[in-house]
């Protein structure tokens, strides 16, 4: 995925705020959920690591994953 869709899927699903997107993809990075792919442009590509963590949790509830959850979470 390159960088730019990356950002546009997390802003659609209203994750952080613009300030905070490069930190939440430098997390991804830094867990090893996602590498660089190329450098320009600028895509990812999921790991093993990060592909096994979402169907993990699509077993166990896909609601998981679920860009409303982390939402609910802040409001608790």
């Amino acid at each position: 995925i390159s960088e730019s869709d990356l950002i546009s899927a997390i802003e659609a699903k209203g994750i952080g705020t613009d300030a905070s997107i490069p930190q939440h993809i430098k997390t991804i990075q830094d867990r090893r959920y996602i590498v660089l792919a190329s450098e320009e442009p600028r895509s990812f590509k999921t790991t093993k690591l990060g592909r096994a963590l979402a169907e993990g949790y699509l077993k166990i509830d896909k609601e998981l994953i679920e860009p409303k959850v982390r939402e609910y979470c802040r409001k608790v």
